[in-house]
């Protein structure tokens, strides 16, 4: 069976367009970044001018041998956000209904322990792009003003990914909808890129008025109880930014994806190597997916209202009910279906170029959504547990090595960067410290080339969670109210033996956390 027969095919649908951005939602680092990876002011503060001075010396700066087409694979970076690993069907999910991503997983090296290292979605893109870890926000001072004021938040290094590779040589685009990607205080990583296609829509943009909503219509999309917190508010922005919709080509996945097929095409015209990086953020709440895929997964459609979001908390405090959270699973799982849809139409416009044996595919996702395990919802900082950390992450290599593996190495976000310059044959920076994964792609023997990693840990504002082969450990960032689990023994993480486990405790605090800050204490946040 080729690519044609297991992906789906749809049409082209509309062209992306840009439009201003309004900051809006969010949530609530080891080492920090140095003075010459961090900019001294946000793009806000900065006139165009300085803006553009600042993106070319971190161009300049660089300093890496230049690559010519032929020399090493095109590069594409897909990051779609909000995945849980146990929704994809290549990852042991039945009926999960994404054919195109587990068709992905078949001719790519699976990895099956990824975590971020820093989250949620603006912290994880600092991690990815910038390719150094900021865990734990040591020098964290205070975010952009256009940005979430908990720890952790910040812009993109204005040192990355991007800038490492043009000074390399290499066309680099992306097409995203990531609305912590768009904001002002972005532009020195938006004009590193050669093309720059912003998607504007999602939460946390504006591009209608959100006094086009009725309290009607919102009511239908929102739990009663939180209709007038602000996450309903952010739902009658999203809802009023869809006015105009006409078919499914309108959803925003598709318009990623389809902006997507476009800059394809334009890269293939390159003389230079390529670089093609896609950011969408859906299935990230709010959902209102089309109703075919909310009968793919068993969802109602009559009901009075659906909680198409939710606020960080409980299904109590959100006021849901069985059939509540029933209906948000299915409404979750429908966007993530969609988005696989279009990405399937992606990848047939990369067949039909025949790029395939000339690109490097890296997928991940950044973080995952708690859908009312342990009476939780959305991203509580507290409950960093495996339907919130552990995320999907595969790379397909042109050559096929690694097709159809699986790897057990513990692997985090900060690793991206790293691993597509390797495969570039660009040289990582010194401001990088990333491991470079594609010796996996050789297996146990490729692995034993790695630096070994025996745990993991990560930050979420001042929550901090490490997890080895074992144990999992969430706490404050000062080791207060720990949670301790042997997630050996009790994979979904429901017995707590922090209270009969002080020593086991203390060891992953101090020999994991405190250790991955340079041994450090960590930084107290107000």
């Amino acid at each position: 069976m080729d690519r044609r027969e297991l992906l789906w095919r749809a049409g082209l649908g509309a062209a992306a367009a840009g439009a201003s951005v309004a900051a809006g939602c969010g949530a609530g680092g080891g080492e920090a970044a140095t003075t010459a990876t961090r900019p001294a002011a946000t793009a806000e503060t900065l006139t165009a001018a300085q803006t553009r001075a600042q993106t070319s010396a971190a161009i300049r700066a660089a300093r890496v041998r230049k690559v010519k087409r032929g020399e090493a694979p095109n590069l594409l970076l897909v990051i779609v956000d909000s995945i849980r690993a146990d929704h994809l069907g290549s990852y042991g999910r039945r009926d999960a209904h994404t054919p195109n991503l587990d068709a992905l997983a078949r001719e790519s090296l699976r990895f099956t322990h990824v975590y971020p290292e820093a989250f949620p979605t603006g912290p994880a893109r600092a991690t990815i792009y910038g390719g150094r870890r900021i865990f734990p926000f040591a020098d964290w001072r205070a975010p952009p003003p256009d940005m979430p004021g908990t720890p952790g938040w910040q812009d993109i290094p204005v040192q990355n990914l991007v800038t490492t590779l043009r000074g390399a040589g290499w066309f680099t685009a992306l097409a995203v909808d990531t609305p912590w990607v768009l904001v002002p205080s972005q532009q020195p990583f938006q004009q590193a890129l050669h093309r720059y296609v912003p998607i504007p829509g999602q939460t946390g943009t504006a591009t209608h008025p959100a006094s086009l909503i009725s309290d009607a219509e919102l009511e239908r999309h929102v739990p009663p109880r939180i209709l007038h917190s602000s996450s309903g508010q952010k739902m009658r922005q999203y809802l009023a930014n869809q006015v105009g919709r006409r078919s499914e080509a309108d959803y925003l996945p598709a318009k990623v994806f389809t902006a997507g097929m476009r800059l394809l095409e334009e890269c293939n015209r390159q003389r230079k190597p390529f670089a093609l990086m896609l950011d969408c953020f859906d299935p990230h709440e709010p959902w209102d997916p089309p109703a075919r895929y909310i009968k793919l997964h068993g969802g109602s459609l009559d009901r009075a209202w659906d909680p198409g979001t939710v606020l960080n908390g409980t299904t109590r405090t959100n006021g849901l009910g069985p059939d509540d959270v029933a209906q948000m699973k299915a409404l979750y799982r429908a966007e993530l279906s969609m988005s696989d849809h279009w990405f399937g139409n992606f990848m047939q416009r990369l067949h039909d170029l025949r790029l395939e044996r000339e690109t490097l595919i890296l997928f991940l996702s950044d973080h995952g959504f708690l859908l009312g395990e342990r009476g939780y919802v959305a991203k509580m900082a507290t409950q960093c547990h495996p339907e919130l950390i552990h995320v999907p992450l595969m790379i397909r290599s042109p050559d096929g090595r690694g097709a159809g593996k699986t790897t057990d190495y513990l692997t985090q976000t900060q690793d991206v960067a790293t691993t597509l310059l390797r495969a570039g044959t660009v040289r990582r920076p010194d401001f990088m410290d990333g491991q470079d994964l594609l010796p996996l792609l050789d297996g146990a023997r490729g692995k034993r080339k790695l630096k070994r990693r025996e745990y993991v840990t990560g930050s979420y504002s001042s929550i901090v969670f490490a997890r080895d082969r074992r144990w999992s450990y969430i706490g404050d960032n000062q080791n207060a109210d720990p949670q301790l689990f042997d997630h050996r023994r009790d994979p979904h993480e429901l017995r707590d033996l922090a209270a009969s486990r002080p020593a086991q405790v203390r060891r992953m605090y101090d020999g994991m956390v405190v250790r991955d800050n340079g041994g450090r204490a960590l930084p107290k946040f107000g």
